[in-house]
């Protein structure tokens, strides 16, 4: 397991170093994407035990086009807890190569790295987003390993964002997770939130809701809140959207097994 983990941890960061010596100078001034910081106050439940506390989280996106309707985008995010649900600092990362077809599909597939809970988790899958007008649909399929659960994790989820002007956004999710070692424990999440750009400013303000719950794990019961300020540049946030700089992290990926 560690072989197979430390294979892909040196394939992903291959990866990533070839496609940055592929961008060229002129593509790197088309790049649109955003820095933000947030708070996360979790309130869990089980039939063991339970308990809330809060975190702080830094995150960071880009997207930055290739040759043709290709896009390379990178994102990542640092995690800071100090309570009695979790006192640990969570590092995770993902790199996507995306395409646009007839500028209303986009189609492709990522790499992601994450260590939640002194573990190794790294993961990779394909994604696709439709786009209307004023709406994004989103949806990805996961396949992930945990190195200290010795598990095999999935995950399907999917999303809609509905921009009621381009700075405007209303979004909801829902996804299915299944983390599978000696039994298979499945999660379901649903969650909704929004954003709003300032005008004449890069900065936003956001704030989500993720309720997570699995009949498996203790019948385990999450309700999680995050709000926070984020900087876009290269435009608004539908231009953020379209330009792919708004694709899943790894810490979106399995639910509250990321954690």
């Amino acid at each position: 397991m560690c072989k197979g983990i430390t294979h892909m941890n040196t394939k992903l960061f291959a990866t990533a170093a070839l496609i940055a010596a592929a961008i060229s100078a002129p593509a790197f001034a088309q790049q649109v994407g955003s820095i933000g910081a947030a708070v996360n106050y979790d309130d869990l439940r089980t039939d063991v035990s339970g308990g809330h506390g809060t975190s702080a989280v830094i995150d960071g996106s880009v997207a930055v086009p290739l040759s043709g309707a290709w896009t390379v985008t990178a994102n990542s995010g640092v995690s800071i807890s100090n309570n009695n649900l979790s006192d640990q600092t969570v590092a995770s990362g993902a790199v996507h190569l995306t395409t646009k077809i007839d500028d209303t599909w986009r189609v492709g597939a990522f790499t992601a790295l994450s260590r939640p809970s002194n573990d190794t988790l790294w993961a990779a899958g394909g994604e696709v987003s439709k786009y209307f007008s004023n709406v994004t649909l989103t949806g990805l399929a996961a396949y992930g390993q945990s190195s200290d659960l010795n598990a095999d994790l999935y995950s399907v989820r999917g999303e809609a964002r509905y921009f009621v002007t381009d700075n405007i956004r209303l979004n909801a999710g829902a996804a299915w997770s299944r983390v599978d070692t000696t039994r298979k424990s499945d999660l379901w999440d649903v969650n909704v939130g929004g954003e709003y750009k300032f005008a004449g400013t890069g900065w936003s303000t956001f704030g989500k809701y993720v309720h997570t719950e699995s009949d498996d794990l203790a019948h385990l019961n999450d309700d999680a809140v995050k709000i926070g300020v984020r900087y876009t540049f290269g435009g608004s946030l539908k231009d953020r959207d379209r330009a792919g700089a708004d694709l899943a992290t790894a810490d979106d990926l399995f639910g509250f097994a990321n954690r």
